[in-house]
């Protein structure tokens, strides 16, 4: 991609937040014959992903993680060896109070390939695991058009650590700690969609389109 422009800095990007407001995180479809729907920008000039939808459905169905305020993050580290890039994903975020029903959400993540969708305090959606980097082909059943990135990811997000318990004085925290990893070869995409993700109406489940 060729420079013909640079970045300027306005008003409004001196006076951004920091933090996260809203954490989606699914699971990716496995069965190759079927897959999920993602379509990336349409110029490789626009880094985003504009459509997130189930295989075979209009929409794609998410858990929303909700956090103790001020305490999550989505962080990039970047590294480049020689002409090869690497980008480092951690998206951290605290589930206060240890619970039954808690233990079985992030219990049901371990040793599955998945996606997430942090939404910063800006409005800016940013997408976890989803790469045009590392796709398995599968005989190419995995891609459905030139627009799509396949299924059989090899940078998905995975869990990588839990951390927490009950402390020992009252005034001590009692949670859990949740971390999210993967390994990407692009910087992360955004999700930039006519329509924002549609929560339910109690705010656990959500839909992209």
């Amino acid at each position: 991609m060729a420079i013909t422009d640079g970045l300027a800095i306005g008003c409004g990007n001196l006076q951004a937040t920091g933090g996260t407001k809203r954490i989606l995180i699914r699971e990716w479809n496995s069965s190759s014959g079927n897959p999920d729907d993602i379509i990336l920008g349409a110029s490789a000039s626009l880094h985003e992903v504009t459509s997130i939808r189930d295989a075979g459905g209009a929409t794609a169905t998410w858990g929303v993680y909700e956090s103790k305020i001020e305490t999550s993050s989505f962080t990039i580290t970047g590294a480049t060896q020689g002409n090869v890039s690497t980008y480092d994903l951690s998206l951290t975020f605290n589930a206060p109070q240890i619970t039954a029903d808690k233990i079985h959400r992030i219990t049901s993540m371990r040793g599955k390939c998945l996606m997430a969708l942090i939404e910063d305090t800006n409005g800016t959606w940013m997408v976890m695991g989803i790469s045009d980097t590392l796709t398995g082909s599968d005989a190419n059943l995995d891609i459905s058009t030139p627009g799509d990135t396949g299924t059989r990811q090899q940078t998905f997000a995975t869990l990588s650590a839990v951390e927490g318990g009950t402390g020992a004085a009252f005034s001590d925290e009692n949670g859990l700690t949740i971390t999210l990893n993967c390994t990407q070869f692009e910087l992360p995409r955004l999700y930039v969609n006519a329509a924002d993700p549609v929560f339910a109406t109690d705010g656990l489940t959500a839909t992209t389109v």
